[in-house]
């Protein structure tokens, strides 16, 4: 993966990864009750909503790692910070989708979480693909 229509892709989808951890994010600290209704979680008591709003800020810093190594790997013509990024929210995103499957699973969070391991799962498996493919551990 090492042509500039690669790159692109590449930063297409940091681009995107970034925007919706940074805006789920800001919805979770900001409007944490109803972002969960419309994840379509049952309502939470109240003195609850500073943990999700505590996970929104979380999300939200994710959200901030894949434009902190775009802006990097762009003045820096380096992609090595992007590398970097890739394998640090990847490995984030594998914790947070087995922490949530086995929560779900086990009764201890509602069905209406399911989003959450779906989409780290399925973003994490692509990124640890890209590492792999992209850095050299694969045959050119």
């Amino acid at each position: 993966m090492k042509t500039n229509q690669e790159k692109r892709y590449l930063f297409t989808f940091c681009l995107l990864a970034g925007l919706m951890d940074l805006f789920s994010g800001a919805l979770l600290m900001c409007l944490p009750v109803l972002t969960l209704k419309l994840m379509g979680v049952p309502p939470i008591a109240a003195e609850a909503t500073v943990f999700i709003r505590f996970i929104g800020a979380f999300v939200f810093s994710v959200g901030s790692l894949y434009w902190f190594a775009l802006l990097s790997a762009r003045s820096s013509g380096s992609q090595a910070t992007m590398g970097v990024l890739l394998s640090a929210t990847a490995w984030v995103r594998t914790v947070v989708c087995l922490f949530t499957t086995v929560a779900i699973v086990s009764g201890a969070l509602s069905s209406g979480w399911w989003t959450v391991p779906v989409t780290d799962g399925l973003l994490a498996a692509f990124q640890f693909w890209v590492i792999l493919k992209r850095w050299g551990f694969e045959n050119d």
